[in-house]
């Protein structure tokens, strides 16, 4: 460890360890104090996001090691991410980076042709607004949300829309609306709250979303905040994955997951029937290349995903499941009038679902930082 970082805070866990935070100007780190044999080991917070993880250290006598669950750890880790915050001024960076990442990911997809609208490209379909030119007036036209509008959301929106006139179609133009700030005060977790959870998390070291985002984790420490794009590879999907967060929010209310040693044993012996079969490839839901069973019993659809190959991220096959009218509904919510896409949307369901189990994780240390802004 270098001498020249400094301690932000510190905790005792008991006589054979302290737990402290340690920075040098850029994202910290987590300390490993070993009491028994005076060594130290530096660790990225993202380490911190799988509870099942056990951490061992020596112990007094050779040979001896003492072990830790994480989930034992947990009070200490939050203690001393809570003093850091308070001690760094990482509160104020912390609100202006949201500012930042929030506009990002805000940032309309421009469409001037009718038939683009219809059959959007994959980085217009991954955005929440889109500037639509369409209308006929050169560089008039309204911003239109690719997203649906929750009930307490409709009277943040004018009945009239919000006209796009003389060009003036940047994410600055829609923020001037102020329809992003009414929308946030709505509905705070579909809006505000998963993007100061994304801000505190990229600033601290976590995981991009279950991805290794620390090539540009530390970049964002230095005085010039690197510009960023919501389809940039090195956010590493994880504008994306906010994005399938923000439009299916209310299906995942009611789409649930689990692991099975045979998905399609377990579904069929449940009364499903069996309808098609859609292959994925590696990236698209997974780390992995994943075959996708669709299955259907009651009301009720299914999704039996078997991994073509091992993969660390869960044990043996996935099942996701919701109502079928929430699955029509998604269908229609990834479309902006063209065709339905099952395979778009099945991918937009799992990320929702992936951002919404990450960011539950990674609260569970920064909502210290974050309750107060």
């Amino acid at each position: 460890m270098d001498d020249k970082g400094e301690i932000m805070s510190s905790c005792d866990v008991d006589e054979n360890i302290c737990l402290q935070i340690w920075t040098k100007g850029f994202s910290p780190r987590l300390v490993v104090f070993n009491k028994n044999q005076n060594t130290k080991k530096l660790i990225r917070l993202n380490w911190l996001e799988n509870l099942e993880r056990r951490l061992s250290v020596k112990g007094k006598k050779r040979g001896e090691s003492v072990e830790y669950s994480l989930s034992a750890l947990l009070p200490h880790v939050q203690r001393i991410i809570s003093e850091y915050g308070v001690y760094a001024s990482v509160k104020p960076r912390l609100w202006k980076f949201a500012s930042i990442l929030n506009k990002t990911l805000h940032t309309p997809a421009i469409v001037s042709e009718k038939g683009e609208l219809a059959l959007l490209p994959e980085d217009k379909r991954s955005c929440l607004w889109i500037a639509d030119l369409t209308g006929g007036q050169k560089g008039e036209g309204c911003f239109r949300p690719f997203f649906p509008i929750l009930e307490r959301e409709k009277s943040a929106f004018p009945e009239k829309g919000l006209p796009i006139v003389e060009n003036k179609r940047g994410v600055d133009d829609l923020f001037k609306t102020g329809i992003v700030r009414k929308l946030e005060v709505q509905t705070l977790f579909r809006w505000h709250r998963p993007v100061l959870i994304m801000a505190a998390a990229m600033l601290l070291g976590f995981s991009f979303c279950n991805e290794d985002g620390s090539e540009l984790t530390d970049g964002f420490w230095s005085n010039d905040v690197p510009s960023i794009k919501i389809n940039d590879a090195r956010l590493c999907g994880m504008g994306r994955k906010f994005v399938s967060y923000v439009r299916h929010f209310d299906a995942l209310r009611e789409m649930e997951i689990r692991t099975s040693l045979d998905s399609d044993k377990e579904l069929l012996d449940a009364g499903y029937s069996r309808s098609r079969r859609l292959e994925f490839q590696e990236g698209a839901i997974g780390d992995v290349a994943y075959s996708v069973t669709f299955f259907e019993h009651d009301g009720v659809m299914a999704f039996g995903c078997k991994p073509r190959t091992f993969t660390p991220r869960h044990k043996g096959e996935l099942i996701y499941s919701l109502p079928a009218p929430a699955y029509a509904q998604a269908l229609i919510d990834d479309t902006l009038g063209g065709a339905a896409d099952d395979y778009f949307t099945i991918t937009q369901l799992v990320a929702a679902k992936a951002f919404e189990k990450w960011s539950n994780s990674v609260v569970t240390y920064t909502g210290s930082l974050i309750g107060a802004i």
